[in-house]
C-alpha cells in the first residue's frame, strides 16, 4: 500500500511541476514591438483595450476621446536581476493632469486600483518634470529615486532602461534622443517588494491630449550584457579648430578624454583637449591646435575609447570637411501646405529640406521662419545629398518613417502661400521660398492632399517656374527624390520696371538675385543722356528687385531704354545676359480712349479663367496702378451689380502700342492659348468674374472717369460655332468704337480661339478711303480662320451729323440682313458684316449688294450701292 502511495505521489509531482513553472518560463520574458498590429495576443494585454490602438507606425497609442484614465497590463513575473526597456512619447508638455506611469512591478492587473509595486512617473505639476521611480503600497506612493529636473518638461520621445539587482538596487537610464545611448538618470535601493505578476502602462489625460501618448519596444528579461564597442555616429564640425564626436552609446570618462585616442590626418594630429559632455555621455568635445582648411576632406581615427561596459574601439575612421554653409547649400525642396484630404500620406503639413552639397551639414541653432513664426533647430545634421523632414510634434510617429525628421511645436503652413526663410546661425539666408497655391499648376491638386515639389534643387532661384504639384501617387515624396525631378536650368531675365518718381525707378527680375551683384552702379545705363544711376538699393530679402536713383530727371513723353552693361547674377551665380534691356518712362494721366478694351474671354473652357486684353492706343506711358477694372452684371436680385478692382497695386508701366492681359491666373491662360508675349500678363487675384451670357467691362481711373467701356453678349459670337466655351471675343479695330457690335468677332479657330497679349486674329487696319464709302476686302470668307472673316464698310465725310441705314441684299435683290438702322455716324469710321443672315444662318457663296443710306437733319440724303463677294476656301 505504501509503495502504491509513493508511486501515485511521484506521478502527481511529475504532472504538477510543469504547471507550477509555466508562469516563470513561457511568460517570463517580454519582447513586444507591436509589429503584428495586435495587443490582445502574444502577449495578451488587458484593461481599457477600447481606449488604445496600434497606429500605422506599429506603436501602442492612447486612443480615447475625452478626459479620463486608461490602462493596459500584461503578465510578468521577473523582478530581480532584470532589465526593463521601452520607448515612450508624449506629444505635449506633461503636467499633473496629463501624465503617464509605466508599472514595472504590480501584483494587481488593474492599475487603477490599490496595488503593491513600482512605477516610473512621466509628468508632474510645475516645470521640473523628471523621470521618477516610485514604490506603491496600496494607495500610498514613495519616491525611490529621481532623475534630472526638466528632462521631460516639454513634449518628448525617449528610450528608458531600468535594471534591478537581487538586493533591490534600482538604476534608471535614459536616452532623450530615443536611441540607445543610455545615461544614468537615477539610482536608489528598495527591496521591500520582491515579487510581481504584472507589467503595464497607466495614462491620465485631458480631452486635448487623449490621443497623444505612445509606447513601443517593450523588453523585460535578463540584464542585457553589452559586448559591442561604441561606434562613431556623427562628427559635427563646430569651428575651424573644434569637433563634436557623437558615439553610438555612452562612453567611459577616462578613455574618452585620452588625447592619444584621437588623431586627424593632414598634419592636424592629436587634439589639445578632449572633454566628455557633462550631460550627454555619448558626446565628446575635441579642440585642436591647428586649423582645418576650408573644403579639405580630413580623416579622424579613434582608438581605445571604451563604453561603460569596457568594450573598446579597436580602430574607427570617419571623414569630415570644414565648410562654411553658403546660400542654397541646403534648399527648401518640398512643401505640403494642405494635406487635407489626404491622398495616401499621413495628414500632416511638412517641409522637406535637401542638402545640395557633397558632405553633411549641421543645422544646430539655424532657424526657419514661416510667415511670422520662427523656429530654432536642435543639434541635427543632414547627410550629403540627404533630406530632412520638418513638421509639428504630433506628426513624428508617422512622418519619421519617411526619413530623417525634426519636429517643432506650433509648426503651421497656410494653404494659399507664404514666405519660408531658412537661415544659418549667423543669420545668413540659406534658402528662401515664397510659395503660392498657384504653383501647383493643376487645379485639381491645389484643393489638398498634394505637395509642392521643386523640379531642380540646383536651380532654386526660379521660384514658380521651378515648382509644381507632386506626381507621386501618394501625394508627395517626403524624405526621397522628388517625383518631378528634372534639369530645369534657365538664366535670369529682366521682368518689368515701375516709376517711383522722375528720378527713381524700381527694376524687377524673373528670379531671386544675388544682392551683392546688384550694387554696381555701372551695371545699369539709361540712354538719351541719363547714364548710370547715382544710387542703387537692392530690395531684400529675396533681391528680386532693385531701386535705381538717377542724377537727371526723366521727362514725360520720352521713351527711354535701360540697358544692363555689366554682370548681374541670380542667387546661385547664373549670369543675366549682358545688354538685356527694358523700356522705361515717366507715366502720364490716361484719358478717355487712351486704352482700348481689345479682347475678352467671358466663357472660359474647362478649368480656364476669364481674361480681358487692353491695348495702349495713345503715345503715353501709362501706370496701371492708377486704373481700375469693373464688371457690371445685369443679375437679380439687385441689378446692376458692379464690382471694381485695382489693376495693379505696386504699379505696371504700359507703353504705347503694348498689349496687356488682366486675369486671375496667367499660367492657366498661357497653358490654354498660345501667346507671343508671355510677359504681357497682369495677375489680379480678385479680378471680377464676367457673366457667360452678357455683361459690361469698364476701364476707369481712380476718380471713376471712364477710359473705355464695352457691353458684350454671347450673341456677338460667331453663330455657326457648335460651342462657345473658350472662344474669346476680339475687337476688329481698336480705333473703332468699342460699343459698335460690328467691331467685334469671335477669335479665329486656327489661333486656338484666343490671342492673349498679342495682335488679334480678326484685326483689320482702317483703310485709306478714296471715296466716301469703301468696301474691303473685295472677297471675304467668314469661316473663322482669321483671314478676311468679315466684310468691312468704311466711311468718311467732310462734316458730322449724318445718320445711316445699311442693309445687305443678295444678287437677286432679296434682303439678307439689316446691318444698322438709324445709327449716328462720326466723320470717319467703319462697320463690319460677318456673313450671317437675318435668320442667323451663314449666307451662301455669291455676290452681295451693300446698300447704304445716309441723311442729315437738313433733309440731305445720299444713297450708295457697293458690292462684295462671299467666298470659301477650296
Amino acid at each position: 500500500m505504501l509503495n502504491q502511495i509513493r508511486n501515485y505521489s511521484a506521478k502527481t509531482i511529475c504532472l504538477f511541476i510543469p504547471i507550477l513553472l509555466l508562469p516563470f518560463t513561457g511568460l517570463s520574458q517580454i519582447n513586444e514591438n507591436f509589429s503584428d498590429g495586435d495587443f490582445t495576443n502574444n502577449p495578451t494585454w488587458v484593461g481599457d483595450a477600447g481606449q488604445f490602438q496600434i497606429n500605422s507606425s506599429d506603436q501602442l497609442q492612447l486612443n480615447s476621446s475625452d478626459v479620463g484614465e486608461s490602462y493596459l497590463s500584461t503578465e510578468n513575473y521577473l523582478i530581480n536581476e532584470t532589465e526593463w526597456r521601452f520607448w515612450i512619447k508624449l506629444s505635449f508638455s506633461p503636467s499633473g493632469n496629463n501624465n503617464t506611469r509605466v508599472y514595472l512591478v504590480s501584483d494587481n492587473p488593474d492599475l487603477k486600483e490599490p496595488l503593491n509595486g513600482y512605477f516610473l512617473q512621466f509628468g508632474e505639476a510645475g516645470s521640473d518634470d523628471a523621470i521618477e521611480l516610485f514604490k506603491q503600497t496600496g494607495d500610498e506612493i514613495t519616491s525611490v529615486c529621481r532623475g534630472t529636473d526638466g528632462l521631460i518638461s516639454g513634449s518628448f520621445y525617449i528610450t528608458v532602461k531600468v535594471i534591478r539587482n537581487n538586493i533591490g538596487l534600482w538604476e534608471v537610464y535614459a536616452d532623450p534622443s530615443g536611441g540607445s545611448s543610455f545615461q544614468l538618470e537615477a539610482s536608489g535601493t528598495d527591496n521591500s517588494i520582491n515579487s510581481t505578476n504584472y507589467f503595464g502602462v497607466f495614462c491620465k489625460y485631458t480631452g486635448s491630449n487623449s490621443k497623444k501618448m505612445y509606447f513601443d519596444d517593450f523588453y523585460i528579461g535578463p540584464i542585457i550584457i553589452d559586448t559591442i564597442p561604441p561606434k562613431i555616429s556623427i562628427i559635427n564640425v563646430v569651428s575651424q579648430k573644434n569637433l563634436d564626436i557623437i558615439f553610438s552609446e555612452s562612453v567611459d570618462l577616462e578613455s574618452s578624454e585620452t588625447l592619444s585616442n584621437y588623431v586627424v590626418n593632414n598634419s592636424i594630429g592629436n587634439p589639445a583637449q578632449a572633454i566628455r559632455d557633462e550631460n550627454n555621455f555619448s558626446l565628446v568635445h575635441l579642440s585642436f591646435s591647428n586649423n582645418f582648411d576650408v573644403g579639405i576632406i580630413y580623416s579622424l581615427t579613434i582608438t581605445n575609447v571604451e563604453d561603460l561596459s569596457e568594450n573598446a574601439i579597436t580602430s574607427a575612421i570617419q571623414t569630415f570637411v570644414y565648410y562654411f554653409s553658403a546660400p542654397y547649400d541646403i534648399v527648401i525642396n518640398e512643401i505640403m501646405a494642405d494635406p487635407n484630404p489626404p491622398v495616401s500620406l499621413p495628414e500632416y503639413e511638412y517641409i522637406e529640406l535637401f542638402n545640395n552639397t557633397g558632405f553633411p551639414l549641421n543645422l544646430e541653432e539655424w532657424t526657419i521662419t514661416i510667415g511670422s513664426s520662427t523656429k530654432t533647430f536642435p543639434d541635427i545634421s543632414i547627410e550629403s545629398n540627404g533630406y530632412l523632414i520638418l513638421a509639428k510634434d504630433a506628426a513624428e510617429p508617422e512622418l519619421s518613417n519617411y526619413g530623417r525628421f525634426v519636429s517643432f511645436s506650433g509648426f503651421s503652413l497656410t494653404n494659399s502661400g507664404q514666405t519660408i526663410i531658412l537661415q544659418n546661425k549667423e543669420g545668413e539666408i540659406i534658402s528662401l521660398v515664397s510659395y503660392s497655391d498657384e504653383w501647383y499648376k493643376n487645379p485639381e491638386k491645389e484643393n489638398g492632399g498634394w505637395s509642392l515639389e521643386q523640379i531642380d534643387p540646383l536651380s532654386p532661384c526660379m521660384e514658380s517656374d521651378n515648382w509644381k504639384a507632386s506626381n507621386n501617387p501618394e501625394g508627395g515624396t517626403p524624405g526621397k527624390i522628388n517625383s518631378v525631378n528634372a534639369v530645369n536650368d534657365f538664366p535670369p531675365q529682366l521682368s518689368r520696371i515701375i516709376c517711383i518718381d522722375s528720378l527713381s525707378f524700381q527694376l524687377f527680375f524673373t528670379q531671386l538675385m544675388d544682392g551683392s551683384s546688384l550694387n554696381n552702379l555701372q551695371s545699369f545705363n539709361v540712354d538719351k543722356g541719363i547714364g548710370n544711376p547715382v544710387n542703387v538699393i537692392p530690395v531684400d530679402p529675396d533681391y528680386k528687385s532693385v531701386i535705381l536713383e538717377f542724377p537727371i530727371p526723366l521727362q514725360k513723353g520720352i521713351i527711354y531704354t535701360l540697358i544692363i552693361t555689366d554682370t548681374l547674377t541670380n542667387c546661385i551665380g547664373q549670369i543675366l545676359p549682358v545688354n538685356s534691356n527694358l523700356l522705361l518712362g515717366v507715366p502720364e494721366t490716361a484719358v478717355s480712349n487712351d486704352i482700348s478694351i481689345n479682347e475678352i474671354l467671358f466663357n472660359p473652357k474647362g478649368n480656364g479663367v476669364d481674361y480681358v486684353e487692353l491695348y495702349n492706343r495713345s503715345n503715353k506711358v501709362i501706370d496701371l496702378k492708377e486704373l481700375t477694372v469693373s464688371s457690371v452684371k445685369i443679375t437679380l436680385p439687385n441689378p446692376p451689380d458692379t464690382i471694381t478692382k485695382d489693376i495693379s497695386v505696386k504699379g505696371f508701366l504700359m507703353f504705347p502700342e503694348n498689349y496687356l492681359v488682366l486675369t486671375k491666373n496667367p499660367d492657366i491662360v498661357k497653358q490654354q492659348y498660345y501667346t507671343s508675349n508671355p510677359d504681357g500678363f497682369i495677375k489680379i487675384e480678385s479680378l471680377p468674374a464676367f457673366n457667360n451670357d452678357k455683361g459690361t467691362v469698364i476701364i476707369s481711373d481712380k476718380s471713376k472717369n471712364v477710359i473705355d467701356v464695352f457691353s458684350y453678349n454671347e450673341d456677338m459670337q460667331y453663330p455657326l460655332f457648335n460651342y462657345l466655351d473658350g472662344v474669346a471675343l476680339e475687337r476688329i479695330n481698336y480705333n473703332r468704337p468699342a460699343q459698335d457690335e460690328t467691331n467685334w468677332h469671335s477669335a479665329a479657330e486656327n489661333v486656338g480661339f484666343g490671342t492673349p497679349a498679342y495682335k488679334n486674329s480678326q484685326f483689320v487696319e482702317m483703310e485709306n478711303i478714296e471715296d466716301q464709302i469703301t468696301i474691303s476686302p473685295d472677297i471675304f470668307s467668314p469661316d473663322a480662320d482669321g483671314h478676311d472673316d468679315v466684310l468691312n464698310i468704311y466711311y468718311e465725310f467732310n462734316e458730322p451729323g449724318y445718320t445711316a441705314n445699311i442693309s445687305i441684299y443678295d444678287s437677286k435683290g432679296r434682303l439678307v440682313k439689316y446691318l444698322i438702322k438709324n445709327e449716328l455716324l462720326g466723320t470717319k469710321g467703319a462697320f463690319s458684316w460677318d456673313g450671317i443672315t437675318k435668320n442667323n444662318q451663314k449666307a451662301n457663296i455669291g455676290i452681295y449688294i451693300i446698300y447704304i443710306e445716309v441723311f442729315d437733319l437738313n433733309g440731305n440724303v445720299k444713297h450708295y450701292k457697293k458690292t462684295g463677294v462671299l467666298g470659301s476656301r477650296l
